[in-house]
């Protein structure tokens, strides 16, 4: 049971990171529509970057908990 739930979280973030990354990247990338649309461009920009941000700091917690979860797995120190 603990093994399906580090898995099942191990996968939600590392999902919610990739969401995060490629929402902040499709922001980043389409100014032209923020300024077709009469849109704050540098609001736009700021916002994506701070989804790609976000997102690069979940992926980076979901890769130390699958690191994590594989060097303690023999011994059981882990949770």
């Amino acid at each position: 049971m603990k093994t399906a739930l580090r898995v099942l979280g191990l996968i939600l973030t590392a999902l919610m990171g990739f969401w995060l990354l490629v929402h902040g990247i499709i922001i980043g990338v389409t100014p032209h529509q923020r300024i077709a649309e009469n849109q704050d461009v540098l609001g736009g920009l700021a916002e994506g970057s701070v989804f790609v941000a976000g997102g690069i700091c979940v992926l980076s917690i979901a890769v130390q908990q699958l690191y994590c979860w594989r060097t303690h797995r023999r011994d059981g120190g882990l949770i």
